[in-house]
């Protein structure tokens, strides 16, 4: 499964039900895996807060025990594609959730996320909540 940013974010700022249901999917032995995507959102944020090395911290030790997929050809090819129809189409959802959803699509795994208004929009993409 691809843990959403928003998700992580989440985890990080101590939400409890995101914190619960991590933890329940990784006691259910699902695997927790992430976009590169996230982790460019993630760092982008240390620059922009007063106390970036706590930011810096609270990021990795959420993302040391997950799995990173690359912003490969595949990923990039199948991104590409779903921001030109969504963008022809009048619904485009912006590059970090189109290449979020891209890696979930690609490796065939669901997206864990709070943002369902956008990753619905990705045809064949399955979603998951809390």
């Amino acid at each position: 499964m691809i843990v959403d940013t928003n998700v992580l974010i989440r985890v990080m700022q101590g939400h409890e039900q995101a914190k619960r249901t991590l933890a329940e999917l990784e006691e259910g032995s699902v695997s927790l895996n992430l976009s590169s995507m996230s982790l460019f959102e993630l760092y982008h944020s240390v620059e922009r807060v007063n106390n970036s090395a706590e930011r810096r911290r609270r990021i990795e030790a959420v993302l040391d025990s997950k799995r990173t997929y690359p912003a490969d050809g595949a990923v990039m090819r199948k991104a590409g594609r779903i921001d030109g129809q969504l963008t022809s189409e009048g619904r485009a959802i912006g590059m970090g959730d189109t290449v979020i959803g891209a890696t979930a699509l690609v490796h065939e795994e669901p997206v864990l996320t709070e943002n369902v208004e956008h990753f619905e929009r990705i045809d064949g993409l399955d979603i998951e909540s809390y």
